[in-house]
Protein backbone atom coordinates (compact mmCIF):
# COMPACT_ATOMS: atom_id res chain seq x y z
CA UNK A 1 0.00 0.00 0.00
CA UNK A 2 1.33 3.64 -1.13
CA UNK A 3 1.67 5.90 1.81
CA UNK A 4 -1.02 9.02 2.27
CA UNK A 5 0.67 12.09 2.63
CA UNK A 6 -1.24 14.12 5.37
CA UNK A 7 -3.09 17.14 4.02
CA UNK A 8 -2.56 20.41 5.95
CA UNK A 9 -6.19 21.25 7.02
CA UNK A 10 -7.06 24.79 5.40
CA UNK A 11 -7.58 26.78 8.52
CA UNK A 12 -4.31 25.64 9.74
CA UNK A 13 -2.70 27.01 6.72
CA UNK A 14 -4.42 30.27 7.67
CA UNK A 15 -3.21 30.64 10.93
CA UNK A 16 0.44 29.48 9.55
CA UNK A 17 0.08 32.68 6.91
CA UNK A 18 -0.74 34.58 9.99
CA UNK A 19 2.08 33.93 12.33
CA UNK A 20 4.16 34.83 9.52
CA UNK A 21 2.96 37.88 8.39
CA UNK A 22 2.83 38.51 12.32
CA UNK A 23 6.56 37.63 12.69
CA UNK A 24 7.65 39.59 9.15
CA UNK A 25 5.74 42.21 10.66
CA UNK A 26 7.24 42.17 14.22
CA UNK A 27 10.96 41.79 12.93
CA UNK A 28 10.28 44.96 10.54
CA UNK A 29 9.07 47.02 13.50
CA UNK A 30 12.12 45.92 15.91
CA UNK A 31 14.60 47.10 12.85
CA UNK A 32 12.41 50.19 12.16
CA UNK A 33 12.77 50.80 16.01
CA UNK A 34 16.26 50.02 16.51
CA UNK A 35 16.96 52.10 13.55
CA UNK A 36 15.36 55.17 14.96
CA UNK A 37 16.84 54.65 18.46
CA UNK A 38 20.05 54.80 16.90
CA UNK A 39 19.67 57.04 14.06
CA UNK A 40 18.18 59.90 16.38
CA UNK A 41 21.50 59.26 18.48
CA UNK A 42 24.03 60.10 16.32
CA UNK A 43 26.35 63.16 16.97
CA UNK A 44 25.46 64.72 13.24
CA UNK A 45 21.86 64.89 14.52
CA UNK A 46 22.28 65.62 18.22
CA UNK A 47 22.30 69.21 20.00
CA UNK A 48 25.22 69.66 21.95
CA UNK A 49 25.11 73.41 21.79
CA UNK A 50 23.64 75.87 23.77
CA UNK A 51 23.99 79.75 22.84
CA UNK A 52 21.96 82.65 24.72
CA UNK A 53 21.69 86.00 23.84
CA UNK A 54 20.04 89.22 24.68
CA UNK A 55 18.83 90.49 28.32
CA UNK A 56 20.95 93.42 30.75
CA UNK A 57 21.11 91.46 34.37
CA UNK A 58 19.98 88.22 33.98
CA UNK A 59 22.49 85.84 33.69
CA UNK A 60 23.20 83.75 30.73
CA UNK A 61 23.68 80.59 32.81
CA UNK A 62 20.38 80.49 34.35
CA UNK A 63 19.12 80.56 30.71
CA UNK A 64 21.08 77.72 29.40
CA UNK A 65 20.36 75.74 32.60
CA UNK A 66 16.71 75.72 31.95
CA UNK A 67 17.22 74.88 28.21
CA UNK A 68 19.29 71.94 28.81
CA UNK A 69 16.36 70.79 31.71
CA UNK A 70 14.19 70.94 28.77
CA UNK A 71 16.52 69.05 26.39
CA UNK A 72 16.85 65.80 29.03
CA UNK A 73 15.14 62.96 28.22
CA UNK A 74 13.17 61.36 25.38
CA UNK A 75 9.93 60.91 23.58
CA UNK A 76 8.40 57.45 24.58
CA UNK A 77 11.77 56.16 26.00
CA UNK A 78 12.55 56.09 21.70
CA UNK A 79 13.55 59.48 19.95
CA UNK A 80 15.88 62.16 22.46
CA UNK A 81 15.26 65.38 22.83
CA UNK A 82 18.03 66.70 22.14
CA UNK A 83 17.45 65.86 18.29
CA UNK A 84 17.61 68.68 16.20
CA UNK A 85 14.09 67.17 14.57
CA UNK A 86 12.03 67.09 17.28
CA UNK A 87 13.50 69.33 19.69
CA UNK A 88 10.85 71.11 22.21
CA UNK A 89 11.08 74.20 21.27
CA UNK A 90 7.74 75.36 22.38
CA UNK A 91 8.46 74.26 26.12
CA UNK A 92 11.80 75.45 26.05
CA UNK A 93 10.13 79.06 24.82
CA UNK A 94 7.38 78.62 27.52
CA UNK A 95 9.69 77.63 30.16
CA UNK A 96 12.45 80.78 29.35
CA UNK A 97 9.67 82.91 29.54
CA UNK A 98 8.52 81.97 32.70
CA UNK A 99 11.60 84.05 34.13
CA UNK A 100 10.53 87.11 35.67
CA UNK A 101 11.35 90.18 33.29
CA UNK A 102 11.99 88.08 30.41
CA UNK A 103 9.90 88.26 27.53
CA UNK A 104 10.05 88.36 23.59
CA UNK A 105 12.07 85.09 23.37
CA UNK A 106 13.30 83.12 19.90
CA UNK A 107 14.32 80.20 19.85
CA UNK A 108 16.51 78.90 16.68
CA UNK A 109 18.58 75.84 16.01
CA UNK A 110 21.93 75.60 13.07
CA UNK A 111 23.11 72.50 12.67
CA UNK A 112 24.11 71.12 16.04
CA UNK A 113 23.97 74.30 17.98
CA UNK A 114 20.43 75.82 19.47
CA UNK A 115 20.63 79.63 19.77
CA UNK A 116 18.04 81.40 22.51
CA UNK A 117 17.98 85.07 22.49
CA UNK A 118 15.30 87.36 24.47
CA UNK A 119 14.51 90.64 25.96
CA UNK A 120 14.84 92.19 29.16
CA UNK A 121 12.47 94.21 30.97
CA UNK A 122 14.08 97.04 32.81
CA UNK A 123 12.82 98.80 35.48
CA UNK A 124 11.36 102.84 34.62
CA UNK A 125 9.31 103.33 37.26
CA UNK A 126 7.14 102.36 39.54
CA UNK A 127 2.81 101.78 40.05
CA UNK A 128 1.58 101.71 43.30
CA UNK A 129 -1.67 101.43 45.25
CA UNK A 130 -1.34 105.21 47.18
CA UNK A 131 -1.55 103.35 50.78
CA UNK A 132 1.50 105.08 52.18
CA UNK A 133 1.78 103.22 55.28
CA UNK A 134 2.15 99.91 53.37
CA UNK A 135 2.67 100.90 49.67
CA UNK A 136 2.41 97.95 47.26
CA UNK A 137 4.32 98.00 43.44
CA UNK A 138 4.71 96.77 40.46
CA UNK A 139 7.53 97.64 38.45
CA UNK A 140 6.92 99.46 34.68
CA UNK A 141 8.89 99.35 31.88
CA UNK A 142 9.66 102.73 29.55
CA UNK A 143 6.57 102.04 28.09
CA UNK A 144 4.47 101.92 31.07
CA UNK A 145 3.73 98.53 30.91
CA UNK A 146 3.53 96.93 34.38
CA UNK A 147 5.77 93.33 34.21
CA UNK A 148 6.56 91.84 37.78
CA UNK A 149 5.98 93.04 41.34
CA UNK A 150 8.22 95.54 42.68
CA UNK A 151 10.32 94.40 46.50
CA UNK A 152 10.64 96.66 49.61
CA UNK A 153 12.43 99.85 47.76
CA UNK A 154 13.32 102.56 49.78
CA UNK A 155 14.80 106.06 48.43
CA UNK A 156 13.25 107.65 45.39
CA UNK A 157 15.06 105.75 42.88
CA UNK A 158 11.87 105.08 40.83
CA UNK A 159 9.07 107.28 40.01
CA UNK A 160 5.65 106.34 41.83
CA UNK A 161 2.73 106.41 39.63
CA UNK A 162 -0.38 106.39 41.44
CA UNK A 163 -4.07 105.73 39.02
CA UNK A 164 -7.23 106.40 41.30
CA UNK A 165 -10.04 103.41 40.62
CA UNK A 166 -7.44 101.59 38.33
CA UNK A 167 -6.59 98.32 39.55
CA UNK A 168 -2.81 97.42 39.29
CA UNK A 169 -2.26 94.24 37.20
CA UNK A 170 1.13 92.53 35.55
CA UNK A 171 0.72 92.69 31.34
CA UNK A 172 -1.10 96.23 31.72
CA UNK A 173 -0.51 99.66 31.02
CA UNK A 174 -0.71 101.99 33.82
CA UNK A 175 -1.69 105.01 31.56
CA UNK A 176 -1.91 104.69 27.62
CA UNK A 177 1.67 105.08 25.82
CA UNK A 178 0.55 108.73 24.50
CA UNK A 179 -0.42 110.34 27.86
CA UNK A 180 2.70 108.27 29.66
CA UNK A 181 4.93 109.86 27.41
CA UNK A 182 3.34 113.28 28.32
CA UNK A 183 4.06 113.15 31.86
CA UNK A 184 7.24 111.56 32.06
CA UNK A 185 7.72 114.44 29.30
CA UNK A 186 6.64 116.87 31.94
CA UNK A 187 8.56 115.10 34.72
CA UNK A 188 11.91 115.89 32.53
CA UNK A 189 11.24 119.43 31.79
CA UNK A 190 10.30 120.00 35.76
CA UNK A 191 13.73 118.31 36.60
CA UNK A 192 15.51 120.38 34.50
CA UNK A 193 14.62 123.79 36.17
CA UNK A 194 15.89 121.48 39.43
CA UNK A 195 11.99 120.73 40.74
CA UNK A 196 11.96 117.04 40.98
CA UNK A 197 8.89 115.04 41.27
CA UNK A 198 8.79 111.83 43.61
CA UNK A 199 5.01 111.07 42.80
CA UNK A 200 2.36 111.71 40.28
CA UNK A 201 -1.34 110.82 41.44
CA UNK A 202 -3.39 110.80 38.71
CA UNK A 203 -7.53 110.94 38.40
CA UNK A 204 -10.33 109.95 36.70
CA UNK A 205 -11.18 113.23 34.66
CA UNK A 206 -7.58 113.64 33.70
CA UNK A 207 -5.97 115.57 36.48
CA UNK A 208 -2.42 115.18 37.70
CA UNK A 209 -1.01 115.50 40.90
CA UNK A 210 2.91 116.06 41.30
CA UNK A 211 4.57 115.45 44.76
CA UNK A 212 7.76 117.89 44.93
CA UNK A 213 11.00 116.43 46.35
CA UNK A 214 11.13 118.68 49.14
CA UNK A 215 7.58 119.69 49.41
CA UNK A 216 5.27 121.11 47.89
CA UNK A 217 2.42 119.66 44.74
CA UNK A 218 1.79 120.90 41.60
CA UNK A 219 -1.41 119.91 40.14
CA UNK A 220 -1.94 120.04 36.21
CA UNK A 221 -4.48 118.75 33.51
CA UNK A 222 -2.49 116.25 31.44
CA UNK A 223 -4.22 117.08 28.28
CA UNK A 224 -2.32 120.19 28.57
CA UNK A 225 0.86 120.14 26.87
CA UNK A 226 4.25 119.49 29.01
CA UNK A 227 6.14 122.64 27.63
CA UNK A 228 3.13 124.82 28.14
CA UNK A 229 2.68 123.74 31.66
CA UNK A 230 6.27 124.29 32.23
CA UNK A 231 6.48 127.87 30.72
CA UNK A 232 3.33 129.02 33.00
CA UNK A 233 5.12 127.78 35.80
CA UNK A 234 8.19 130.04 35.15
CA UNK A 235 6.48 132.92 34.34
CA UNK A 236 4.50 132.53 38.22
CA UNK A 237 8.35 131.95 39.59
CA UNK A 238 9.58 134.93 37.41
CA UNK A 239 6.79 137.51 39.14
CA UNK A 240 8.08 139.33 41.84
CA UNK A 241 5.24 138.18 43.87
CA UNK A 242 6.04 134.67 43.82
CA UNK A 243 9.21 134.74 43.03
CA UNK A 244 10.32 133.10 46.37
CA UNK A 245 8.49 130.05 45.48
CA UNK A 246 10.63 126.64 45.95
CA UNK A 247 9.88 122.98 46.98
CA UNK A 248 9.42 123.00 50.71
CA UNK A 249 7.73 126.63 51.09
CA UNK A 250 4.54 125.93 49.61
CA UNK A 251 1.39 123.85 49.98
CA UNK A 252 0.17 123.86 46.31
CA UNK A 253 0.58 125.57 43.13
CA UNK A 254 -2.79 124.81 40.54
CA UNK A 255 -2.31 125.02 37.07
CA UNK A 256 -5.34 123.46 35.98
CA UNK A 257 -7.51 126.70 34.81
CA UNK A 258 -5.38 128.39 32.65
CA UNK A 259 -4.53 131.93 33.43
CA UNK A 260 -6.09 131.29 36.80
CA UNK A 261 -3.33 130.08 38.89
CA UNK A 262 -4.04 129.11 42.58
CA UNK A 263 -0.96 129.03 44.73
CA UNK A 264 -1.56 127.84 48.72
CA UNK A 265 1.57 129.34 50.38
CA UNK A 266 1.48 127.49 53.45
CA UNK A 267 4.45 125.54 54.22
CA UNK A 268 4.81 122.06 52.90
CA UNK A 269 5.03 118.96 54.79
CA UNK A 270 8.43 117.54 53.58
CA UNK A 271 7.87 114.35 51.43
CA UNK A 272 8.73 111.15 53.66
CA UNK A 273 10.27 108.79 50.90
CA UNK A 274 8.13 105.56 51.56
CA UNK A 275 9.15 102.01 50.72
CA UNK A 276 7.41 99.46 48.26
CA UNK A 277 6.37 96.06 49.55
CA UNK A 278 5.34 92.99 46.98
CA UNK A 279 2.17 92.50 46.35
CA UNK A 280 0.27 89.23 47.29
Amino acid sequence: MSSRRQKIRPETKVLLKQIGIGALVFGLLALFITGVWHGTRLPAVTIDEINVYGGETIKHRVIEEIVAAELSGDYLGLIPKRFTWTYPESRIIDSVSAIDRVHSVEVSQTKRALSVSFDEYVPYALWCDGDLSSEKCLFLDETGLAFSKAPVLSGGTYLRFVTSGEQMEVGKLVLPFDIFSMVNELVELLAANDWYVSRVELDNVGDAFLTIVGGGELKVTIANPPEEIVDNLRAILASPEFSHLAPGNFQYIDLRFGSKVYINEEPAVPEIETASSTLG
